[in-house]
């Protein structure tokens, strides 16, 4: 079983060989044991890009810059659109959303479950907000009862009875959509047959049928007359005539001749009397009915600035005729305008998540739901005893009664998911601990073929590490695994649980390098995980370590932080771990024969003698290292140069920050106690910022931590020796000495 990547893309972090990957430094082979799976392991030195291969392979849609190319055994291609992948993310990235109370959430699949929910409910929302806005401002509704909004639920037809529920809620002011089934609502708005074909109107008229219906005057009325149960009366146009006399008389009653024919005679008091008495008996005559059309349409203000549809005109020769063409036309062109406007306000719903991912969301979600895995009983026995176990709190599984395809987990009696992180109480350990076991539930129901895992065990407490291990192994066991990380440790727990049940690579990624996908031999493997087949090693059993030694002064010496962290876990009555540590400080003019100590150590290895001293340390070109035939032993021959330049860079900064700030150095054996003699400084100190920027820059240095050097409580010769790439050193080395610099400058000014 393997997997082949002829093109690895993304952006610039790659080199370019893996645009360009061979069957040589692209092949990935699985390690088959059990089940219908195997295991690779991708050891990745912080800065090669081990999460950005994560990351591209959880693509679905590749990019110009951002994709890959590759194989399986059987020829099959393999792409971003393959969707081949289930990837679990890093730790950090997978269980935490800052910002909100609903942080705590378990696995990168049920976070994406609820962080669709959230951003569906918020789409949705934004949504109703929106087509409360546009029915406000483009259709004046904004009630229930508005008028368009009452016709719209008189429509004869399905689409208008269902859309009327729909602008309903989302009118109404308590609801704003709030009850509207979401299945139903997109079932409605994604069908075809329930879209409407608008007609074309004209725009001053819909403006005004618009502007009328949002106060209802004079549209409602006419559509609510029944011509045959008006009795028309030709004096209604005498109404008119007086009110526009009446209206001239108010104006001009107090001139003396008259405005109109200029005749002397012209008593305006007395006329103006004449003529409202008139118009009283007039309007007296009429039926109660013509009062109010005339009322209540004719003599409506808001014919005055508009009447695009000549209503005055032709409501008043019908009172005045009794022809009731002209009126049922204007009835029918009303109710037709009123109708085509309902129908645009029908549509903006079809049209309400344009320009958002609101359907692709809504599908993605209901497809995680409806694959949501069933846990079986192994897997709730996983749940009840190693959880339980460790946490000391139940944890129990019980179904959501609001979605009965989801499930809902508990911690005692609270929620596990949507509770206050103060509330539940876990350690920062134990609250990961639970997020990766589901996130393992998930991959092995997920039906991808290929389960990707970013440093799984990276931020984990001790405690959990070996079982999480075993969950690895156990519930992924017809998985093809790609474990991506920087921890030897995962490495070793994994051939704890199963002896021997994957391959490693290392990926590489360094200018000019041997760049891909490198196979580890099975011999390195071994001196990777076990420590006693590295004793062995270094006692020359069989020859292979004299046979692999390139350079055996640069050997010995790459050796002695090692050698003296070994020696001070043996019985040690010469004292080699005081003689070793001598000359391991930069401060010291030390120096001593490494070959006796290295035979009383791991037997008799080497002849003659070798002489190291300090000033060798400090003064070595490291430019020119080749300790180990890299063709037998790459991975170790790379450890001990990096375990070098480790050891020169901790005694440069002791020596040069001793004769810098001339320190006693007689109760000082720690380096982080120089570096804080030598940058101490009361508050008052006007050079105290830029004390403490130096300080703060040298403990913080990886390559100067003292474990990393002193191999004191932690024998792992490889990490965290090769647990940076041979480029970031250099940047390290690089920033150090330039700060070292500064620092000379400072001092001497």
């Amino acid at each position: 079983m393997k997997i082949i990547f002829s093109s690895i893309k993304n952006n610039s972090i790659f080199e370019e060989e893996f645009s360009h990957l061979s069957e040589r430094n692209g092949t990935i082979e699985f390690k088959h044991m059990q089940g219908s799976g195997g295991i690779a392991v991708v050891y990745a030195p912080n800065g090669t890009g081990k999460t950005s291969i994560a990351k591209l392979l959880g693509m679905e849609v590749a990019e110009e810059s951002n994709s890959f190319i590759a194989a399986d055994e059987n020829g099959n291609t393999i792409t971003p659109e393959t969707g081949a992948f289930h990837v679990i993310q890093d730790q950090l990235n997978r269980n935490v959303i800052h910002g909100k109370t609903t942080d705590y959430l378990i696995g990168a699949q049920i976070r994406r479950e609820y962080e669709l929910r959230d951003r569906i409910n918020s789409l949705f929302q934004n949504a109703c907000d929106n087509l409360v806005s546009k029915y406000k401002t483009e259709f004046k509704v904004s009630k229930v009862k508005d008028f368009l909004v009452v016709q719209m639920q008189s429509g004869q037809d399905t689409v208008h009875r269902m859309a009327f529920q729909y602008v309903r809620s989302v009118v109404n002011n308590k609801q704003r959509g709030k009850d509207i089934d979401r299945d139903e609502f997109l079932s409605f708005i994604r069908g075809d047959e329930n879209r409407l074909s608008g007609s074309e109107m004209d725009n001053e008229k819909r403006s005004f049928v618009i502007a009328d219906l949002s106060k209802p005057k004079v549209i409602e009325k006419i559509l609510s007359l029944e011509p045959d149960e008006i009795i028309t009366d030709e004096n209604t146009v005498l109404i008119e005539r007086h009110d526009d006399a009446i209206g001239i008389l108010k104006k001009y009653h107090s001139l003396d001749s008259c405005v109109v024919c200029d005749n002397c005679s012209f008593d305006g008091d007395s006329l103006l009397e004449t003529k409202e008495e008139n118009r009283r008996y007039i309007y007296d005559s009429l039926d109660e009915k013509t009062k109010d059309i005339l009322d209540n349409i004719i003599r409506d203000n808001s014919l005055i600035s508009s009447d695009p549809f000549e209503i005055k005109e032709i409501v008043s020769a019908f009172i005045v005729d009794g022809d009731p063409t002209h009126l049922i036309a204007l009835q029918l062109d009303l109710k037709t305008y009123v109708e085509n406007i309902i129908d645009e306000m029908i549509d903006a719903l079809f049209h309400c998540f344009d320009g958002t991912s609101f359907f692709n969301d809504f599908d993605e979600h209901a497809q995680l739901v409806e694959t949501q895995p069933q846990l079986d009983s192994e897997e709730l026995l996983f749940i009840e005893s190693v959880i339980n176990e460790n946490i000391g709190k139940d944890i129990t599984i019980i179904r959501d009664e609001d979605n009965d395809r989801n499930y809902k987990l508990k911690i005692g009696d609270k929620d596990l998911l949507g509770t206050d992180r103060k509330e539940m109480e876990l350690s920062t350990g134990e609250q990961n601990f639970i997020s990766l076991a589901f996130e393992l539930l998930l991959a092995r129901h997920s039906g991808k073929n290929y389960v990707v895992m970013d440093d799984p065990i990276s931020s984990f407490d001790s405690v959990y590490k070996n079982k999480i291990a075993f969950c690895i192994i156990k519930f992924l066991e017809n998985k093809k695994q790609i474990i991506l990380t920087h921890n030897t440790d995962l490495i070793r727990l994994l051939d704890v649980q199963l002896n021997n049940c994957f391959n490693l690579y290392i990926l590489n990624n360094v200018h000019d390098g041997t760049n891909g996908f490198i196979p580890v031999s099975e011999r390195e493997k071994k001196l990777l995980i076990n420590l006693h087949h590295l004793i062995l090693l270094f006692q020359n059993k069989n020859n292979e370590l004299i046979e692999a030694i390139r350079d055996r002064r640069q050997f010995l010496m790459a050796m002695i932080p090692f050698m003296r962290g070994y020696a001070h876990i043996s019985l040690d009555p010469d004292d080699r771990f005081g003689q070793l540590s001598a000359i391991m400080h930069g401060y010291s003019t030390g120096s001593l024969d490494v070959i006796p100590i290295y035979n009383s150590l791991f037997g008799e290895v080497f002849e003659g003698t070798e002489i190291v001293n300090v000033a060798d340390i400090l003064d070595m070109d490291f430019n020119n290292l080749d300790i180990l035939d890299k063709t037998l032993f790459p991975l170790l021959a790379d450890t001990l140069e990096q375990t070098l330049v480790y050891y020169h860079l901790r005694m440069k900064v002791e020596k040069e920050l001793v004769d810098i700030f001339n320190i006693q150095t007689d109760d000082m054996t720690m380096l982080n106690q120089i570096i804080l003699h030598a940058f101490r400084c009361p508050n008052t100190d006007p050079n105290c910022e830029r004390m403490r920027e130096f300080r703060v820059f040298f403990t913080s240095r990886k390559t100067l931590l003292n474990e990393f050097n002193h191999f004191e409580g932690n024998m792992n010769i490889f990490q965290p020796a090769i647990d940076i790439t041979k480029s970031a050193l250099q940047k390290e080395i690089e920033a150090i000495e330039r700060k070292l610099a500064e620092v000379r400058v400072f001092a001497t000014t």
